[in-house]
C-alpha cells in the first residue's frame, strides 16, 4: 500500500494529474462494496416480504428501482468497508489544493450519507430516480457541471467511457485489470487496487476450517463399534460431506444477516463478506450452489438424514435472525446445533438413538458456547464497553456464564458415564467397554484447562478452533482415540 501512496504523489508532483479537478466514483472505488447489493441484503436480512413490492419499480428502470429500495432500507453507511489507501491519497490531494467531487450510480441519498461520513467531497451526486448516473449519463452530467480537463477514479467498464474523454485516469477497487483496455492516451496517475477474492478467500467465507465440528457424525459410529464395518464408514463420510456443504451454506447466510456488526467488532469485521474482500453477489450466488450440492450428496444417504439437516438449517437460519440476540437462548441453541450433528451421524449410519448421548452433547457444547460469551463479556468488562453489538449480554454477566459454563460442562462428564454404563446403549459389545471409561477424566481435564485458560483471558477463540491448534488438545484426543481402540480390540 504505501508504494502505491507513493505512486500517486509522484505522479502529482511531476504534473500526472492534468486538472485541479478530481471526480471519484463510489461503489467498488471509494467503498469497497456496491450500494446496491449492501441495500438489497439488508432489505432481505430484516423485511424480506417487502422484496416483491419491488419488482413494479425495476420495470421502471434502474434508477427508480434505487430510489425505491432506498426509501425501505439504509445499510449501515458508517461502518461500509472503503478502500484507506486510495482515501489517504484523496486526503493528500485535497490538501494541495485540489476539488474533490463524487459521482455515483448509487441512490442520491446513499451517496450523500457517505460524503457526510468521510467529509472529504466538495459535491456529491447520484442517481435522482429517473436518471441512472453511470456510463455516458455519469459523463453527461460531470460535464454540464465542470468545465474543463480532469482525473477520474474509478473501478469498472462502465467508466472506460469516461476515461477515453478525461485523458486521466486513476484505477482503484478492481479495476486495475482495466488498464489495458484504455487508449494510449489515456495517463494512468495512481492506482489503489484492492486484492481479488481467491481460494483462501473462499475458504475462509466458506469456513472449511470449521468442517472439523462435522466430526461429530463419526462419533455414533465409534462408539457402536461399527467403524470396521465399511460401508457404514463410507456412509457417514457421506454424511460428513453433505453436513459441510450444508453448514458452509449457513455461515454465509449467517455473515450476511450480521454485516453490521460484524464490521463493527474488532475481529469480526476482517471476515471476507465483512471486509469486501468478497463481494456480496458472489456470496449470495455461492449459497443456493452450495445447498444444490448438499442435496445431491443427501440422496447418497438414508431418508432420515435429509429430515435432520433439514431441520438443522432452520435452526441454523433462526438461530441468525432471533436466536443469537437472546441471552442463554442463544447457547442452547448453539449446544443444539452440535447435537445435531450426533443426531445426523447416529441416522446416517442406522446406530440405536441414545437419549443419554444426545444429553451428553447439550450439556458439553453448552459449556463450549458458554465459554465464547464468557470471553466476550471478560473483554467487554477490561475493556470498559457497555455492550457486544448483536449480542444481549452485559460485562457484568462475565461471572454468571462462568458458573453456568462449567457446571454444564462437569455435568456433561456424568451424564457420559450413565451413557457408557447404561444397558440400552451398543457399548456392551466391545470386547474390553472397560477402557471407555477412561475418557471421562480425559473430558474433565480438558474441560476444566480450557475454563481455566478463559479465566485468564487466555482463550480468545472458538473453543473447537482452539483444540485444533493445542497440542495438549490434540495428545488427548489421540488417548481418547486409543481408548476406543482398545476397547474394540
Amino acid at each position: 500500500m504505501g508504494k502505491l501512496e507513493q505512486v500517486g504523489a509522484i505522479s502529482a508532483a511531476k504534473g500526472g494529474i492534468d486538472a485541479k479537478l478530481l471526480v471519484a466514483d463510489l461503489d467498488g472505488t471509494i467503498l469497497r462494496t456496491d450500494l446496491l447489493y449492501e441495500s438489497l441484503v439488508a432489505l432481505a436480512c430484516s423485511r424480506p416480504w417487502r422484496l416483491p413490492g419491488l419488482i413494479p419499480h425495476l420495470l421502471k428502470g434502474k434508477a427508480a428501482f434505487k430510489r425505491a429500495l432506498v426509501l425501505q432500507v439504509s445499510p449501515d453507511l458508517d461502518s461500509l468497508p472503503c478502500n484507506e489507501a486510495l482515501l489517504a491519497w484523496l486526503r493528500e490531494r485535497r490538501a494541495e489544493g485540489h476539488r474533490i467531487v463524487l459521482y455515483s450510480a448509487s441512490d442520491q441519498l446513499l451517496v450523500e450519507g457517505v460524503a457526510r461520513r468521510f467529509g472529504l467531497f466538495d459535491e456529491a451526486h447520484g442517481s435522482d430516480g429517473f436518471t441512472n448516473l453511470s456510463g455516458k449519463a455519469k459523463y453527461d452530467a460531470i460535464a454540464q457541471r465542470h468545465a474543463g480537463q480532469f482525473t477520474y477514479i474509478g473501478d469498472s467498464r462502465s467508466d472506460l467511457e469516461i476515461w477515453s474523454r478525461c485523458r486521466s485516469a486513476v484505477l482503484a477497487g478492481r479495476g486495475e485489470h482495466l488498464r489495458s483496455r484504455l487508449n494510449e492516451d489515456v495517463e494512468v496517475v495512481a492506482e489503489f487496487p484492492c486484492a481479488e477474492a481467491k481460494l483462501a478467500t473462499w475458504r475462509r467465507a466458506l469456513r472449511l476450517h470449521q468442517w472439523a465440528k462435522n466430526a461429530l457424525i463419526f462419533i455414533p459410529l465409534l462408539l457402536s463399534g461399527m467403524f470396521t464395518d465399511a460401508r457404514s464408514v463410507l456412509l457417514a463420510f457421506t454424511a460428513f460431506i453433505a453436513f459441510g456443504l450444508l453448514a458452509s451454506a449457513t455461515y454465509l447466510v449467517n455473515d450476511l444477516f450480521d454485516l453490521p456488526n460484524d464490521r463493527r467488532h474488532r475481529v469480526k469485521r476482517n471476515r471476507p463478506l465483512a471486509s469486501g474482500e468478497l463481494p456480496l453477489q458472489r456470496g449470495v450466488a455461492a449459497i443456493p450452489l452450495l445447498l444444490l450440492a448438499a442435496s445431491a450428496v443427501m440422496s447418497l444417504l438414508p431418508h432420515k438424514f435429509a429430515g435432520v439437516a433439514v431441520l438443522y438449517a432452520v435452526v441454523t437460519l433462526a438461530y441468525s435472525i432471533i436466536f443469537k440476540r437472546q441471552p442463554i437462548l442463544d447457547v442452547l441453541v448453539l449446544a443444539g446445533l452440535f447435537t445435531f450433528r450426533l443426531l445426523a451421524g447416529i441416522v446416517a449410519v442406522g446406530t440405536l438413538l441414545s437419549p443419554w448421548l444426545l444429553a451428553f452433547s447439550m450439556f458439553f457444547f453448552g459449556s463450549l458456547a458458554t465459554i465464547k460469551r464468557y470471553t466476550e463479556c471478560d473483554t467487554l468488562l477490561k475493556e470498559g464497553r457497555h455492550s457486544i453489538p448483536g449480542r444481549g449480554y452485559r460485562p457484568e454477566d462475565a461471572a454468571w456464564l462462568m458458573t453456568m459454563g462449567a457446571a454444564c460442562g462437569f455435568a456433561s462428564i456424568l451424564v457420559f458415564f450413565i451413557y457408557l454404563v447404561d444397558a440400552v446403549t451398543l457399548v456392551r459389545q466391545f470386547h474390553q467397554p472397560a477402557w471407555l471409561w477412561s475418557i471421562c477424566p480425559i473430558l474433565a481435564y480438558w474441560l476444566g484447562r480450557v475454563w481455566l485458560l478463559a479465566s485468564r483471558g487466555e482463550m480468545r477463540e472458538d473453543p473447537i478452533a482452539f483444540a485444533l491448534r493445542d497440542r495438549v488438545s490434540l495428545i488427548l484426543g489421540v488417548i481418547v482415540a486409543l481408548s476406543v481402540c482398545l476397547a474394540v480390540f
